[in-house]
């Protein structure tokens, strides 16, 4: 390393809302702009694992045909799962040895046993390393930060505690909210939302998933998990539509065969969908408002008039999610609000079944709390099925049943878990 030999080593913590701007505190600290009283980076190499720099490694990809990581079949992280490029980027930093590491979202996306290796690798780094955790979350902190600050909407440092002070914060108790109320009501033709039988997925030669068989029926609440390149997104993109691998199998979706003469938009108007893959896609300039309205037309942007009561069912959502002004823009607001935005989005219609993949990621503790509640609440009315992908355990969300995407031995399969 580096630094000063009479420079105190620390490893630091920021605990932010998601009113901060995390682009910029880390770009900050990279020009030594920020914590100059408790670190000192100049002449320091750094590394960053955020999503910020997952993006700028896909940009030159795709701009510059650039290839700082590479597949076995030579392609880049642009055709990677988003918790396979956080692998990926994890093993370059470790391979170029920095002084300091900066972490925004240590376990965002990556299934529990990367998670655990990564907190092993870090455990040992941090003797030697400087380590800045930028985390939304109390119970993200890892355990061998010297230092917490507690950073305001404004990115200003308020107050700087111990680790063992902060962990002794009481969490501020969520009032129950109520959703707003359902413009309509869908008639369900058959209890059974979604069929899979002996459908498989086939990239070229290789093979992902193997003979699915499984049932989703109205009101019920389900989880996917499987570790990361399992198949999960494909699997989500048959349900949606997306993935023309479905034709020519025994799909079965709102009571219609897949290629039966369906159009996209038939299989769309019964589904709510959440992936933070959709934030690229939203490059507009819209209000929040817009957006959630949007999701009555399943449309990126709006391009009709939305009538009274779609936009006071958006107003009503805007509400629950704190935002007060219906000229706010979406791309103004910090990156943890548009996604509760999205999410808001997802449900605006009350669909059949809505599909929430990694939805908390980069939430804090309030709307992360906030989500929760909203969930076990529509879990409750029993009127839509819910399929929830995440490899991070949510306090009090408790899915009834578990579809776990197995490896055995030579593709996945997918198992429903008792």
């Amino acid at each position: 390393m580096t630094q000063n030999s009479n420079q105190k080593h620390k490893n630091i913590g920021l605990y932010l809302s998601n009113s901060c701007d995390k682009n910029l505190i880390i770009e900050d600290i990279e020009t030594n702009n920020y914590l100059q009283e408790d670190i000192g980076l100049n002449s320091l190499q750094g590394a960053f694992y955020t999503q910020k720099t997952i993006d700028n490694y896909i940009r030159e990809e795709l701009l510059h045909d650039r290839f700082e990581f590479k597949t076995k079949s030579n392609s880049g992280l642009a055709t990677m799962s988003s918790g396979e490029r956080r692998k990926e980027l994890w093993k370059y930093i470790k391979s170029i040895n920095p002084d300091y590491i900066i972490l925004d979202d240590v376990h965002g996306t990556i299934d529990k046993e990367a998670q655990e290796n990564m907190e092993s690798d870090l455990a040992i780094l941090a003797k030697t390393k400087i380590i800045i955790q930028l985390f939304t979350r109390k119970r993200d902190v890892l355990p061998f930060v010297d230092t917490i600050l507690l950073i305001d909407e404004n990115n200003t440092i308020i107050t700087k505690k111990s680790l063992k002070e902060f962990q002794a914060i009481s969490k501020a108790s969520l009032e129950h909210v109520s959703l707003p109320k359902q413009l309509f009501h869908k008639e369900v033709e058959t209890n059974l939302l979604v069929e899979f039988n002996s459908v498989s997925i086939q990239y070229g030669d290789r093979e992902i998933l193997k003979n699915v068989n499984w049932i989703i029926k109205n009101g019920e609440f389900w989880q996917i998990i499987g570790p990361n390149g399992s198949g999960k997104s494909s699997l989500i993109s048959l349900i949606t539509g997306d993935n023309p691998r479905g034709y020519g199998q025994d799909l079965i979706l709102f009571g219609k065969r897949k290629g039966s003469g369906e159009s996209i938009w038939d299989i769309k108007k019964n589904l709510g969908y959440f992936t933070p893959s959709m934030l690229q896609q939203f490059t507009r300039n819209d209000t929040v408002e817009n957006m959630i309205i949007s999701g009555f037309m399943d449309s990126i942007g709006l391009y009709k008039r939305p009538n009274k009561t779609q936009i006071n069912s958006a107003n009503s959502w805007m509400k629950i999610l704190g935002i007060t002004d219906r000229k706010v823009r979406f791309r103004s607001i910090s990156r943890g609000l548009q996604r509760m935005v999205l999410v808001a989005r997802a449900m605006v219609k009350h669909p059949l079944l809505l599909i929430l993949d990694e939805p908390t990621i980069e939430l804090d503790e309030e709307n992360s709390a906030l989500f929760v509640d909203l969930i076990n609440t529509i879990q409750k009315e029993k009127n839509t099925a819910i399929i929830y992908v995440s490899h991070r355990d949510e306090q009090n969300l408790h899915p009834e049943k578990v579809f776990a995407l197995v490896y055995n031995g030579n593709e996945f399969i997918g198992q429903v878990i008792p």
